[in-house]
């Protein structure tokens, strides 16, 4: 799985604060965009199983730190 962290126009800094070579596990803070608006993208290689991704278009919002896949193989 590849992770892309993605600054918005108004985003004045993308600040990476893990090394090259450092481990990371699920949930450690691995940067932060200051100032303005964020987004990302999860992108999983063929023949993976992902449930439960939000509706695209969807008018519920995803709360921080929630869940929102679960990879099944």
């Amino acid at each position: 799985m590849a992770f892309i962290g993605v600054g918005m126009d108004e985003v004045s800094t993308c600040e990476i604060t893990v090394k090259e070579g450092q481990r990371v596990k699920k949930g450690d803070e691995i940067g932060m965009f200051h100032f303005g608006g964020s987004s990302h993208c999860l992108m999983f290689r063929k023949g993976v199983k992902v449930d439960m991704f939000p509706q695209v278009g969807g008018s519920a919002n995803v709360p921080v730190r929630s869940q929102v896949c679960v990879v099944r193989s």
